[in-house]
Parts: C-alpha cells; sequence; structure tokens
C-alpha cells in the first residue's frame, strides 16, 4: 500500500494524484504500519493530498516513534528541537535522539553529539559529543565525519591531531558534503595534515561552492582575485562573490560593495555599493558595518549623516572591530 501511494505521490507509472497518495498513506497508517505512519506524517507536514496540519503530522510521527521506528523516532526528536507542531523541549529532543541514535539512526547520532556540543537539554560534554559524532562518521554519515574531523582540529573532546582532522574531511568531502569541501580546501591552502597545495584548494573550494557552500565561494573569489592556485581573474572573482552575497553571505557581500566602492573589476557604482554594505551590515557583518559608517561620516555615496555614522561605527566597535572603534574616538573627539 505505501509502495502503491508513493507511485500516486511522484507520478511513477501513473498520472500523479497526492490526494490518492494520501489516502493510501492512511490506510496503511491505520493498519498500524509505520512506514505508512511517516508518509503520512509528511503529507500532513507539507499539505501532500491533505490540507497542512503540524499538529496532525507530530500525531503520526509519533504513533512511529513508540513502535520504535528509527525515522519516527528521529524526527521526533526534530520536532521538539525546532518547536515543530509541539512545544519546543530540548530534554525530550535528547530523548527521543539517543532513542534514534541507539537504535542505529546515524543522523540521529550526529544530532546528538550536537546537543552535547552545545549543550542543548543535555549538561555540555565536547567528550559526549565526540563520541557521538565518531559512531556516527563510522556509520558514514557525512555531518557525523565532519564535526568529527573539526572536533580533531580543535582538539574538542579528543587530543588535537591534524592527520585524522584532514582524513575526515576529505572522507565527508569526497561524499559530498560542502562543509567539509570548504574545510578540506583550507587545509591544502594552510598545509593542515598535508603538503600545502594551492591548486588543490582550489579544487575543493569550487567543488564545495558548486555545492552552494557560502564559505567556498567567499574563498574561491578570493583565490580569483589574489591569483592564488589559479590565474588571477577579476571577472570570475566578483562572479563567486556576487553568486555568494545573493545566496546570502554576508562577507561576500561585503566584497561585492568593495569592489563597486572602489571600481575593482567592475565600473564604480557607489549606489550599488552602499547597496551591498547594507545588506551585509545588517546580516552582522562588522567590516561592512565600519565601511557604511565611514560613508555617512564622509557623506561618499550617501548624504552626510553623523548620526548613522555614529550608529553604524557603534555596532562595528562592539564587535571588537578596531578601526570602528577608532572611527568612533575620532567622532566623539570632533565632538
Amino acid at each position: 500500500v505505501c509502495c502503491l501511494g508513493v507511485c500516486y505521490q511522484y507520478g511513477i507509472g501513473t498520472a500523479p494524484d497526492a490526494k490518492q497518495a494520501a489516502d493510501l498513506y492512511c490506510k496503511a497508517a491505520e493498519y498500524g504500519s509505520p512506514r505508512g505512519q511517516m508518509l503520512l506524517a509528511r503529507a500532513f507536514h507539507d499539505g501532500i493530498g491533505v490540507e497542512a496540519d503540524a499538529a496532525e503530522a507530530v500525531h503520526w510521527v509519533r504513533a512511529a516513534a513508540y513502535q520504535r521506528y528509527g525515522e519516527g523516532m528521529h524526527r521526533l526528536g526534530v520536532c521538539y528541537a525546532y518547536g515543530d507542531g509541539v512545544e519546543q523541549n530540548w530534554e525530550h529532543a535528547v530523548h527521543w535522539f539517543r532513542e534514534a541514535a541507539e537504535s542505529g539512526v546515524s543522523v540521529a547520532m550526529t544530532d546528538l553529539g550536537y546537543c552535547y556540543e552545545k549543550g542543548c537539554g543535555v549538561e555540555q560534554s565536547w567528550e559526549q559529543a565526540f563520541s557521538w559524532y565518531r559512531r556516527g562518521a563510522e556509520c558514514g554519515n557525512l555531518q557525523s565525519m565532519h564535526n568529527l574531523a573539526r572536533c580533531y582540529e580543535r582538539g574538542e573532546g579528543v587530543e588535537q591531531n591534524e592527520d585524522r582532522a584532514f582524513y575526515w574531511y576529505r572522507r565527508s568531502a569526497e561524499g559530498g558534503n560542502g562543509d567539509a569541501m570548504c574545510n578540506l580546501g583550507l587545509c591544502y591552502k594552510r598545509g593542515y595534515g598535508v603538503e600545502q597545495n594551492w591548486q588543490e584548494a582550489v579544487k575543493w573550494y569550487e567543488q564545495g561552492a558548486q555545492c552552494g557552500n557560502l564559505q567556498s565561494m567567499h574563498n574561491l573569489a578570493r583565490c580569483y582575485e589574489r591569483g592564488e592556485g589559479v590565474e588571477r581573474d577579476e571577472d570570475r572573482a566578483l562572479y563567486w562573490y556576487r553568486r555568494g552575497a545573493e545566496a546570502g553571505s554576508d562577507y561576500c557581500m561585503y566584497c561585492l560593495g568593495w569592489n563597486y566602492s572602489n571600481g575593482e573589476g567592475v565600473e564604480q557604482n557607489m549606489t550599488e555599493a552602499i547597496r551591498w554594505y547594507t545588506a551585509a551590515a545588517e546580516g552582522g557583518n562588522a567590516n561592512a558595518m565600519h565601511a557604511l559608517g565611514w560613508h555617512y561620516d564622509h557623506g561618499e555615496g550617501v548624504e552626510q549623516d553623523m548620526k548613522k555614522a555614529i550608529c553604524w561605527y557603534e555596532r562595528a566597535a562592539e564587535q571588537n572591530y578596531p578601526a570602528a572603534m577608532n572611527s568612533l574616538g575620532e567622532c566623539y573627539a570632533m565632538g
């Protein structure tokens, strides 16, 4: 019944019919099938063939979890962690993550490790975080591999070990994890756990960027901008800064603003510069806050406004940005 429902949902061998799929999931769920219960839960969560109903989704997730169904136990933990259809409760989230993890669900091992790392619902413990990341990594979970590598890199919960950090970053990156691709590129850039190789760094930044990793986009743009590991190319640098900025990277927004402000790789355009500096500053980037403060201070690209200048200098200074502290001091000194 579940398989037939999936066929109707995705139009496999028949015309797509979301309502028919939901009806079949409902039958399977009511018969007690945990897979059917999870499929029905997803239908209610996403509004597939039925009206979206978060509480009803949780009802069926809970039914599957109480049958010790791994996916159901993990999903119930996620519901409690994010307050999705239930009141947020990290203690309950940890309980269900643990139940799922101990039944062999690797993503639950990762999430349980995260809870121990951040102290969400449990007492913070790097040793426990490391232990669960290692179990998840050994079960093939890519995010666990990445987090395990980070523990080895920083010496969190385990003795620092460059070789093991590099090994797990590579394992995770080769499996398709964008964060690990970026960090593997950084390993090659720094010669961390491996001989320094700028070409390999660029290769992994490129792969991470293609996977949508924002830090990879920024790092790749900087390589093109500086000619590190690749021939200098202002157009490609600008392309990746723009890709990163449009995807939400506040640092790429700042760099794009800087390029427009200084006419680097693009015709100077102060309106665009201010637009991107503002977006980056509102995203929390201290470099952009200071730059925006400077423009308001000097009336470049915007009408001079000392109140706004001081406001942005103060916000950057609150992040211990030295140049902003200096600019703020000059403003106060001049009255």
